[in-house]
């Protein structure tokens, strides 16, 4: 009786093993992605890497430059950001551009989403899909998604390539 309770108890523990595993990989994989897309764009990967816990998002967001401050402020779609990663920075176009992936929600858990931010106060932004969102904060121009069956996730990137690529020039004033 003890053996057969200890085998379900070993393979429930290695199931939650192979799932965080397998985040970990993919964690890995997106911020390799992520440098190789700085590399290629001619801007800085900041960092820094995922979070080494993901199971557990801080409650009060660290916000470090060359993040402005005031993105603690910022709610995409309604709902706080808690905790920032990937964050590559350069200029596009005439305009300085931040491209970050985060956790998206006011509880335990949340949503990965992926935030460009264009430093204008016209929506630089061509064509966007409707599973994007474009907002104005604090004289940047912030897009983010991608919205797919009530849940947000992380942008691909070829669509961060595409959006990058469609900027418009920044008229300065």
């Amino acid at each position: 009786m003890i053996s057969a309770l200890l085998i379900k108890f070993l393979w429930v523990f290695a199931i939650v093993v192979l799932i965080a595993g397998a985040i970990r990989i993919v964690h890995f994989l997106r911020g390799h992605a992520m440098r190789a897309l700085a590399a290629g764009l001619g801007f800085e990967y900041i960092g820094p890497g995922a979070p080494p816990n993901w199971l557990r998002n801080p409650s009060h967001l660290h916000i470090e430059a060359p993040l402005p401050p005031w993105i603690s402020q910022l709610h995409p779609c309604g709902q706080r950001i808690r905790q920032v990663w990937n964050v590559i920075e350069g200029n596009r176009n005439g305009a300085s551009v931040l491209i970050f992936d985060c956790v998206i929600g006011e509880y335990r858990g949340g949503h990965p989403c992926t935030v460009i931010m264009c430093q204008t106060e016209q929506d630089p932004f061509k064509m966007v899909a409707p599973r994007d969102r474009v907002l104005s904060a604090h004289g940047w121009s912030v897009l983010h998604g991608s919205w797919f069956l009530w849940f947000s996730w992380t942008m691909g990137i070829k669509r961060l390539k595409a959006h990058l690529n469609e900027l418009r020039a920044v008229q300065r004033a």
